[in-house]
Order: structure tokens, then C-alpha cells, then sequence
């Protein structure tokens, strides 16, 4: 009887894998990469992912922000 059941939890993510496998185009990590890659040019010339501008000043920005509030805090 536990050997059934041990085995429904493995034939099912062994079929979530291959379902997965088969629709690559919308994993997160693809989707997430589309989302932050610049796009004027969204690769480089050896083919890797060129980031958006506009979200790494923005992210400085905060970091920025974030930092400055911070020593404020506690070293005031």
C-alpha cells in the first residue's frame, strides 16, 4: 500500500517536469529576463543579456535612497 502511494507523488512531478520541459517560453526565468533586458538592444555582441538603463538607474536610485535613509537612522 505505501509503495502506491510513494510512487503517485513521483509519476506526478515526473509529469510536471515534462510539461514544463515541453513550454519553455514561459518559465519565469524567461519571462523575468524579457522583462529587464534593454529594449533597444536587448543582447550583446557575444550574445549575453543586455539590461535596461532605465532599471539599473532606477536601482541605483533606490539603493541610493535606501542608504541614505539607513545612516540617517542610526547615526543620528
Amino acid at each position: 500500500m505505501s509503495e502506491a502511494r510513494d510512487r503517485e507523488p513521483a509519476e506526478m512531478t515526473e509529469r510536471l517536469r515534462s510539461f514544463l520541459a515541453a513550454d519553455s517560453e514561459d518559465s519565469l526565468s524567461r519571462c523575468l529576463a524579457r522583462t529587464v533586458q534593454d529594449p533597444l538592444k536587448p543582447l550583446t555582441s557575444e550574445g549575453r543579456l543586455r539590461i535596461n538603463p532605465l532599471l539599473l538607474i532606477l536601482a541605483a536610485i533606490t539603493l541610493f535612497a535606501t542608504g541614505t535613509c539607513l545612516f540617517f537612522s542610526f547615526y543620528q
